[in-house]
């Protein structure tokens, strides 16, 4: 089992993103400590959302920038981006910036990307990017993804496609891992619904092709169990090897060493965040959600386990504080690295 940090770049107190309910300001020397404290706990990896607008005020922080400066004052864990999204750069330039931070890490970046979804809409507008519709987007998703490869693998690469082209590109120097950067992509929605189908079936298509890790955000063991039977699906039609491909979940925790501690910061976060209905339904947050005591949060994990999934990106809810991510640290992970030797 494999367990990463997910960066607090954006602040979510009375926000309507849940990842960080209980932070109020973001403060670049507190996130740097924390992501030092992970690292000496033993975590496997660091991973910093991609967006422009996100979270109070709209204000979040670049995501390559961060990823740049975490790799210079960190030694061990590895670096990845979340939902890297594909229509805010140019995937040639991605590819150079992908092997600039694999180069400055030494080997530690992954880099998870998608095509983007109904929720980015707003921001790629507001800067001037546009927007495809759905049958363009995945088309111009998978061009990209073609040309990371060639970029990556290629002395010059040339690609000529519907929405990209290149002529004799160089990328230079080339990953430092071998035999390149691992390249997640994911699926967006908590629960079945007649959008999230159909973007499952393109995205997946797609993974089942490309992708050496597949992600989905926070979701039940039910939903979780639905969208690994579509991935089957996919990789049979795309004659690809099912367990070839990596099996993650990128999820919310609140934890804490009792269930009068648990109930603490769930009423702290509520008085946090006055305005947000979706607090105040406990027992569905934890449908889809890790929340609890450590045996709860252990048991959870287990269920997830069960169904193939390997690697867990987790938002602790009750960061600014590191009582999370300490506490899941020193009672949760040394059960999971015993089961692994």
């Amino acid at each position: 089992m494999n367990f990463g940090f997910c960066v607090p770049t954006f602040a979510g107190a009375n926000d309507s993103h849940p990842r960080t309910p209980m932070l109020e300001r973001v403060e670049v020397g507190s996130l740097v400590a924390a992501v030092r404290e992970v690292e000496a706990l033993g975590y496997d990896s660091v991973w910093v959302a991609d967006h422009l607008m996100l979270g109070a005020d709209d204000a979040i922080l670049e995501c390559w920038t961060v990823l740049s400066a975490l790799a210079r004052v960190t030694s061990r864990v590895r670096l990845g981006t979340i939902h890297l999204a594909n229509f805010l750069r140019e995937p040639a330039l991605v590819a150079k910036m992908a092997v600039t931070v694999d180069g400055i890490s030494d080997g530690r970046l992954d880099l998870f990307i998608e095509a983007g979804h109904g929720g980015s809409q707003s921001e790629s507008e507001a800067y001037g990017f546009g927007w495809e519709n759905d049958e363009d987007r995945f088309e111009k998703f998978e061009e990209a993804v073609n040309i990371l490869k060639l970029m990556w693998t290629e002395d010059r690469a040339t690609f000529h496609g519907n929405h990209y082209r290149i002529d004799d590109a160089i990328c230079f120097p080339k990953p430092v891992q071998n035999p390149s950067i691992p390249l997640s992509i994911g699926t967006i929605g908590d629960e079945p619904s007649s959008e999230n189908i159909g973007m499952d079936d393109q995205t997946m298509d797609v993974i089942a092709r490309h992708a050496d890790w597949w992600n989905n955000t926070p979701a039940s063991v039910e939903t979780v169990r639905a969208k690994l039977d579509t991935l089957k699906v996919a990789c049979q039609h795309a004659g690809a090897d099912y367990d070839r491909i990596g099996k993650s979940l990128e999820t919310q925790v609140l934890i804490a060493e009792d269930s009068a501690g648990v109930q603490r910061l769930q009423d702290e976060i509520e008085r946090l965040n006055p305005q947000k209905t979706f607090y105040q339904d406990w027992d569905g947050l934890r449908d889809r959600y890790l929340i609890g005591t450590p045996d709860e949060v252990t048991s959870r994990l287990e269920e997830y386990r069960a169904l193939g999934i390997e690697r867990f990106m987790l938002w602790f809810m009750d960061y600014p504080t590191l009582n999370g991510v300490q506490l899941f640290a020193n009672s949760i992970m040394p059960r999971f690295r015993q089961a692994r030797r």
